[in-house]
């Protein structure tokens, strides 16, 4: 199974996925692939769909409902750092 594919960008961004990738990762026509930029020209590409945004967003909402905002569980994890600060020393 080969993990690496060469690909060449054409007109308007278009590039194609050669048929091994396709067939490996059961992409087909018309699916909505993601695409994460990882930095440095690095890009991940997946035939599914990010949970994260959704994961986030269930987080937040679990939060907000408790009362709890960024700026307690701020303090909170300054105040759990400072415990372990002064049992090292």
């Amino acid at each position: 199974m080969n993990n690496t594919f060469k690909v060449q960008v054409v007109r308007r961004g278009l590039i194609t996925l050669p048929k091994e990738l396709r067939d490996q990762s059961h992409i087909n026509e018309g699916d909505t692939l993601t695409l994460i930029d990882l930095g440095d020209g690095v890009v991940v590409m997946s035939p599914r769909h990010s949970r994260v945004d959704g994961i986030a967003d269930k987080l937040a909402k679990e939060w907000q409902d408790s009362g709890e905002t960024l700026e307690s569980m701020l303090t909170t994890l300054r105040e759990v750092r400072a415990e372990y600060d002064s049992k090292k020393s």
